[in-house]
């Protein structure tokens, strides 16, 4: 059994070339629901686990040999329960942080209150409604975020509105491109979305781009609205 655990770095190459990696999180302030569970034979074997399922983390209980991935995040201001480690893609950086943003539209054309600038500004919380970004009603509603170059993206992490109206970010294609006009679809979330849901998504290895571009493919009346978005690279 493996007992080294801060410094413990569970390393899987998806290419000769780029590489991720999980490592021990000392905390979190995600609650993790529906998750899958099983009895596992090593940390390895849960990693595997959380591999094949593209899993931003997972959870296991050493002393029982018990593994939980695939979950359903909520945040929280409280931290992960202590009985189970916790093992996660390292976050190097977020590059969507104050970063320059689009969007198809803003609803009520009103970007003082739910303008683009709110989805990287870091900040998770929101009073009544707004200072959240949030579209008009539309089709296909989008937001798009200019890194700073073209990066390799490891994952991008979601928070979705917390006060209602979670169900909303739905059938959601994740995309980059290089020059702002021709998008490849690199990760989807099918939904609906939970009022305070964080939603991540790995990205497959090696995913360059300059912009990351959120969009809803289904339905003919739709409305995206999210607290922030953190886009993580190597």
């Amino acid at each position: 059994m493996i007992h080294l655990e801060i410094f413990l770095i569970i390393y899987f190459s998806i290419s000769i070339t780029v590489s991720q990696w999980y490592g021990v999180l000392l905390g979190s302030h995600f609650a993790a629901i529906q998750c899958k569970e099983q009895y596992v034979s090593s940390l390895f074997h849960c990693a595997a686990l959380g591999r094949e399922s593209k899993d931003v983390r997972f959870f296991i209980n050493i002393e029982n040999k018990y593994c939980r991935w695939n979950c359903t995040y909520l945040y929280t201001k409280e931290t992960q329960n202590k009985e189970w480690k916790i093992y996660g893609i390292e976050e190097k950086r977020n590059a969507a942080y104050m970063r320059p943003s689009s969007a198809s539209s803003v609803y009520s054309n009103n970007p003082s209150l739910w303008g683009t600038s709110y989805a990287t500004d870091g900040l998770h919380s929101f009073v009544k409604g707004t200072e959240i970004f949030a579209s008009g009603w539309e089709i296909a509603p989008w937001i798009t975020i200019t890194l700073d170059g073209p990066l390799v993206i490891s994952f991008v992490r979601v928070y979705n509105r917390d006060d209602g109206g979670g169900d909303r970010f739905h059938d959601v294609a994740f995309e980059v491109s290089m020059d702002g006009v021709s998008f490849e679809r690199r990760g989807f979330f099918k939904g609906p979305g939970l009022t305070g849901q964080v939603v991540e998504i790995l990205f497959d290895n090696p995913t360059i781009g300059k912009f990351i571009r959120l969009r809803i493919t289904q339905g003919s009346w739709n409305l995206l609205n999210l607290a922030e978005i953190e886009v993580y690279t190597t």
